[in-house]
């Protein structure tokens, strides 16, 4: 059973090959995830911080892309959207990882 990871929530409406570079900065990482789809356009922060893990991302109809903590009171930590380059989305995957733990975000 894994300890720690990043719970991914993702509107159905999203297709894989849209956010696959996140997984590959998640990956790239050495960090598991869990990624899970549901029928909603937006997908609230609730969805992906309560989670089996601590972090979450979650992936809005609209390509908004958040990722966030359950301690953290603010809106998100970091934000993207899938019309970035591959390299913001991957940079993006790999800063969650980072956020996970511990380390200095990189820069894009």
């Amino acid at each position: 059973m894994l300890k720690t990871g990043i719970d991914i929530v993702c509107s159905n409406i999203i297709k894989i090959v849209d956010i696959e570079e996140i997984f590959f900065g998640i990956e790239e990482e050495g960090v598991p995830y869990i990624l899970k789809f549901l029928e909603e356009e937006k997908i609230d922060k609730e969805f992906y911080v309560n989670g089996r893990f601590e972090i979450g991302i979650g992936i809005n109809s609209d390509g908004e892309i958040f990722l966030n903590q359950k301690k953290y009171t603010k809106e998100y930590i970091l934000k993207e959207n899938i019309g970035s380059s591959k390299k913001r989305l991957r940079v993006f995957g790999q800063n969650a990882a980072r956020v996970l733990k511990g380390l200095p975000l990189k820069k894009v």
